[in-house]
């Protein structure tokens, strides 16, 4: 089989997994709303304020994480001791989980700042006091993930966290209605859930993995240095769906409603190309780590090749049957009317989000990470910000106008990083250096 060919299967059969643990995370939140909604309304709308106020965190945490699998298999491929790695990252994970978990707490005692209603209020701060010591068992899982998935090893961990989708829901059940405990009982539900995931994650790794006391403070130092990017970039890109929530919120209700609509369905499509990134680290590190540049290029375009066929096919069908994947989410024929146009543009925004976010994949199995957050904090808000803003406000074409900026701004930290991975690459190919370089020096770039 050609080299292309061969890459093209790997990188496919070795994300599947992981594309159903991502959906699998978001699923986890629509049960919480799901149950909630049941429950009360103030509930409901409690819970969705302070699921926007922890995943923020959340964003963070998971991608200090992010860095983990790439070194982990890259020292693999050079044949270096990884005993040091599960512990190091253990502790990584734990430390990281207090101060974030601290970090939320202190966030719930400036939710008064919002100036909402007092019930909601305190609703909103019981749930983040409850769900603050959640984000510990959180990072525990995470590395413990990242450390098997840098063995190609993602079946286990993917599936529980399907398995615990279920689990979560009847947890929900119980504590919010069986024992009336409402917003207390979600938050309840989902640290115990979390806990017990990370839990059972804990014994499975014990018998893959060799998990000793063993810490590497330089290499803690070295993944914080590298993770802490990854994790500002995914928050750089929440902040501005949130903005673009907000603005549209402002136009009117039925913007509102259809903007909502299609950030919830981007979001589950955005899954499929980010999953195919994290499969890409791991494999392109691998083979950075042999100095196989060929493979490393080879990967590359594998990934890049899956992720256009995925936009490209979740494009084709917000362009071809816009009516029908609206009314899934709606009956209003006025929000039907005003999200068909938005859903066009929608279409066009997922073929340079696929590939923004395969390429920094990509530029992560190289240990580049920085260079990428700047990238997006420059392509989103310095371009996309302004364009949008442009469109929807001087050209009068709302939230569509937002999107087309969104979509102009990561078009750009498209180009942009995907020159960064060939000049790299270019340079390495070209560089007299046959040897790979030591663990710690872990590549100048940054």
């Amino acid at each position: 089989m050609p080299a292309f060919g061969r890459s093209l299967k790997e990188i496919f059969f070795f994300s599947l997994p992981i594309i159903a643990g991502q959906l699998g995370q978001m699923l986890f939140g629509i049960g919480d709303i799901v149950v909630a909604g049941r429950y009360s309304t103030e509930v409901l709308s409690a819970l969705g304020i302070a699921t926007a106020i922890f995943s923020p965190f959340l964003l963070v945490g998971t991608g200090i994480t992010f860095a983990v699998s790439p070194l982990k298999a890259r020292m693999i491929a050079q044949n270096r001791d990884v005993g040091a790695v599960p512990g190091t990252t253990l502790a990584l994970g734990f430390a990281s989980g207090t101060v974030l978990a601290l970090m939320v707490v202190a966030s719930g005692f400036c939710v008064k700042a919002l100036g909402l209603a007092p019930a909601i209020e305190k609703l909103v701060v019981t749930y983040l006091m409850i769900c603050a010591g959640s984000m510990i068992p959180v990072m525990i899982f995470q590395v413990l993930k990242e450390n098997l998935q840098a063995r190609e090893k993602t079946l286990f961990a993917n599936s529980l966290i399907l398995f615990f989708n279920l689990v979560n829901v009847g947890a929900n059940v119980f504590f919010i209605f069986t024992l009336d405990w409402g917003i207390a009982g979600a938050a309840v539900a989902t640290t115990l859930s979390r806990t017990l995931m990370a839990m059972i994650l804990y014994a499975h790794a014990a018998r893959e993995l060799t998990i000793t006391r063993q810490v590497s403070l330089k290499m803690m130092g070295h993944l914080l240095k590298k993770g802490l990017p990854i994790g500002l970039n995914g928050l750089l890109i929440g902040l501005i769906f949130s903005l673009v929530t907000v603005l549209a919120g402002k136009m009117s209700v039925t913007a509102s409603a259809a903007n909502n609509i299609l950030i919830n369905i981007s979001s589950l499509t955005y899954m499929v190309p980010y999953a195919l990134a994290g499969a890409a680290s791991v494999k392109i590190a691998g083979a950075f780590g042999r100095r196989d540049f060929d493979q490393v290029t080879s990967y590359a375009l594998a990934t890049l090749c899956l992720g256009l066929m995925s936009a490209s096919a979740m494009g084709f069908l917000f362009y071809a049957v816009p009516e029908s994947i609206l009314s899934l989410a709606t009956t209003d024929s006025r929000v039907i009317r005003y999200g068909v146009s938005l859903l066009l543009v929608g279409a066009v925004y997922q073929v340079p989000d696929a590939v923004q976010v395969t390429i920094q994949g990509c530029l992560r199995g190289l240990e580049i990470t920085f260079r990428p957050m700047v990238t997006i904090f420059l392509g989103i808000w310095g371009v996309g910000f302004p364009f949008g803003c442009f469109f929807a406000y001087v050209k009068g074409l709302e939230a569509a106008g937002l999107w087309m900026g969104m979509a102009a701004g990561l078009t750009a930290v498209a180009l942009v990083n995907s020159f960064l991975f060939v000049r790299v690459i270019m340079g390495y190919r070209n560089s007299s250096v046959s040897e790979p370089q030591p663990l710690m020096s872990c590549a100048t770039q940054r």
